[in-house]
């Protein structure tokens, strides 16, 4: 799947920000590394002011870090960040939810449950793979069925920052079964339409998100 910024302008900024944004949230640029403008420019056939402009919308979103006299890179996070932004996410998301409850789809509720359970069926890296993509999806679909679009910034924001951690335990299949499991738990809470239940899942669904992350910091 291929994640989308919660913002976006029009002209060739924005087509050099929304590849870089990508880029770094799908591991393809790694946490410390050097992001620079003339090589971006020179890929993308653009001069170098585009690629000023998105790198400086990057630092907004705190993907990136602008070093004066240095340059730019990806930022690196610590455990702290990890329990920061993890604590914020749980309040924020589980607000989402409450907020969503009524307006989510049962039709798109089960059949998001049903492409879960086929991934018990799968081999390692064909589940690791797929559950992550099927996880934004489950987020995503709470966020807009919200229907708070401030929510939705705050959330996709953090989400965003959250992929940098996210990278180092792309491969654990423990991690993805867990998670399967969990994630079917909560579509069925959803499905039950219990409420309260959902939210209790999904907060220890986080909270084992946020342990295992902190366990493949080096």
């Amino acid at each position: 799947m291929k994640i989308v910024p919660t913002r976006t302008n029009n002209g060739l900024s924005d087509k050099v920000y929304r590849s870089l944004y990508n880029r770094i949230v799908t591991g393809r640029l790694k946490p410390g590394q050097r992001i620079t403008e003339m090589q971006i420019a020179k890929s993308k056939g653009v001069s170098q002011a585009p690629v000023r402009e998105a790198l400086k919308r990057l630092a907004e979103d705190r993907l990136v870090d602008l070093v004066p006299r240095s340059g730019c890179y990806v930022c690196e996070l610590t455990r702290e960040d990890v329990d920061y932004l993890f604590e914020i996410r749980k309040r924020l998301e589980s607000l989402a939810l409450e907020y969503a409850f009524e307006n989510l789809d049962p039709k798109r509720v089960q059949n998001l449950r049903q492409k879960f359970n086929e991934c018990r069926e799968l081999g390692k890296h064909k589940l690791v793979q797929k559950e992550l993509k099927l996880d934004s999806l489950l987020h995503s679909m709470i966020f807009e069925a919200s229907g708070s679009k401030d929510l939705q910034v705050l959330l996709n924001k953090l989400w965003a920052r959250i992929q940098l951690f996210r990278i180092r335990e792309a491969t654990d299949l423990a991690r993805a079964r867990l998670a399967l499991e969990r994630h079917i738990e909560i579509l069925d809470s959803i499905l039950a339409r219990d409420m309260k239940k959902a939210q209790g899942l999904l907060l220890q669904h986080l909270e084992e998100s946020q342990q295992n992350i902190l366990e493949h910091f080096v």
